[in-house]
């Protein structure tokens, strides 16, 4: 069991009390076999011996109790220091009254009791640890003096111990304060460098790159998680044990070869990333390597431009508007004011248009309204009048969808936002379907916590070439589309905490939106 700690000492003090006790009770333990061994020689007159011993016995069992409240703790410490101390001048005084010829030589031994108490104590009461000493000299030596054992003339020695008394408190404290001062920079010291391991692990522990540090005989000095997790390492790796090429051979060849500013690749089966070297100028010539994950970096990338191109569209959309409201609506006046066939056509090709770029404008505000989310509960039910009310949008026949899900479906879901995905995904698949009943399958499943909703056509599907680029803003196979629709429908589904994927390996092209199940 940890011992209790005392408010305004650290645990170096009690260590210091404990130690100061044990002084004392060798120093009783001696004390007492003087006592048993000199209790017949001139040191002692008469019973004087007796009465010696019996002191000497209390010291020991005073010092023996005192071991207990250091361990307890308890009462605080200044309390315990400064009954120690009062208990070695008290006693050692009456053992120095019991003979004339010991009592210059113990008075000594209360100049070790202050310096050891100031030292311990921290320089506190040092000086009241020297006046009780000298207090309690002078009235041992005036008790002489009055039963006519030594004379007047003693009290100039009296008077010298009493002054080293003084010097050696007033030395013991200088010295203690300035060892606290140091003991307290110490701490503070060795607290701020334990808050900076705490902010470097964290920082490692979260960092998106891998980071290993390795010495010049390729032992792992440490790994982050994120590193291990980057090689595909499932193996423990003990720091200062394990090799750099047990854990990735590759890796090793490759470090031993980058130079700093080299940013070489490695391929794992986690991912590809690109290596940098960073020496530590240390003497066993450590390095630090760092992974950075490359498709991380391209996604960050992607993201970015998005943004920028997103700010760029919205503002060039919000200027698109107006003018194309003017050329719609000229257009429809033309067609009301003429019946020249020609002129009908040119004038439809010019709604048409319109309408192509209208549709352009709404899916980039769209787009950039994708983060306004108000997710509400679907079922089964709402669901499926969701999928009825865009197929008569669509103008799908009733039997050309078949809806196929379960009656404990249940999640959550931005309304606005999974009737543009659902939309988008049902309005390509009828495009290229064979336009027949049943070409277009509904489904839904619940496996686990989640729900998958698959939307498949029978059409011809996709080429494998065509299937990397769908989800690209702009890219499409249909010369009237605007080729947002796949995107703008992924980038809503990641709004919703959820993934739209293109499903490989079936017959037509299907669509899967993965998301998590709602109670």
């Amino acid at each position: 069991m940890p011992r209790p700690t005392t408010q305004g000492y650290f645990a170096s003090h009690w260590r210091s009390l404990d130690y100061f006790n044990l002084y004392r009770l060798t120093l009783a333990v001696a004390l007492v076999f003087t006592g048993i061994l000199f209790s017949t020689s001139e040191l002692f007159s008469g019973s004087a011996s007796d009465s010696f011993r019996g002191y000497a016995y209390t010291y020991l069992v005073i010092a023996a109790l005192f071991v207990l409240g250091i361990r307890a703790r308890w009462p605080g410490f200044q309390i315990q220091l400064t009954a120690h101390i009062t208990a070695d001048i008290l006693l050692i005084m009456l053992m120095m009254s019991t003979s004339e010829r010991l009592a210059g030589g113990m008075g000594l031994l209360l100049a070790i009791s202050i310096a050891s108490g100031g030292l311990v104590g921290s320089g506190r009461l040092t000086l009241l640890y020297a006046a009780m000493a000298s207090i309690a000299v002078l009235l041992q030596r005036g008790f002489s003096i009055l039963g006519g054992s030594q004379g007047p003339d003693s009290l100039f020695q009296v008077a010298l111990l009493c002054t080293g008394y003084f010097a050696i408190g007033l030395l013991a404290h200088a010295l203690t304060q300035r060892a606290l001062r140091s003991e307290t920079l110490a701490q503070e010291q060795a607290d701020e460098l334990a808050l900076l391991n705490r902010i470097n692990a964290l920082a490692i522990e979260n960092s998106p790159d891998g980071l290993l540090a390795v010495r010049g005989d390729g032992v792992v000095r440490h790994a982050s998680p994120r590193a291990l997790t980057l090689l595909g390492v499932t193996t423990p790796v003990t720091p200062g044990i394990t090799r750099l090429e047990d854990c990735s051979p590759e890796l090793a060849r490759l470090s031993q070869a980058v130079r700093p500013g080299m940013l070489p690749t490695l391929n794992t089966a986690a991912a590809q990333l690109r290596v940098r070297c960073i020496p530590l100028e240390t003497p066993d010539n450590s390095r630090v390597l760092v992974l950075e994950d490359q498709s991380q970096a391209e996604q960050a990338a992607q993201r970015l431009k998005l943004a920028a191109l997103g700010r760029l569209t919205a503002n060039i959309a919000h200027e698109i508007r107006n003018p194309l409201s003017a050329i719609s609506h000229a257009a429809q006046l033309l067609g009301e004011d003429t019946h020249d066939a020609a002129q009908a056509r040119l004038t439809g090709i010019i709604e048409n248009n319109a309408r192509r770029l209208d549709r352009l404008v709404e899916e980039v505000l769209t787009l950039n309204r994708r983060d306004r989310l108000n997710p509400v509960s679907f079922d089964a039910a709402t669901l499926g009048a969701l999928i009825d009310e865009l197929r008569q949008t669509e103008e799908i026949p009733p039997d050309a969808v078949i809806v196929s899900m379960p009656d404990t479906l249940h999640f959550q879901f931005d309304p606005d936002h999974l009737r543009q995905i659902v939309w988008n995904l049902m309005r390509n698949a009828w495009r290229y379907s064979r336009k027949q009943a049943g070409s277009l399958r509904f489904s839904a499943q619940t496996p686990g916590d989640g729900v998958q909703l698959d939307i498949k056509d029978d059409g011809p599907g996709l080429s494998p070439e065509h299937q990397g680029k769908l989800f690209e803003p702009f890219f499409t196979t249909d010369a009237q589309g605007t080729g947002l629709g796949l995107f703008l429908a992924r980038e809503l589904a990641e709004a919703n905490h959820a993934t739209l994927a293109y499903v490989p390996g079936t017959d037509g092209a299907c669509f899967r939106l993965s998301l998590r199940g709602g109670e």
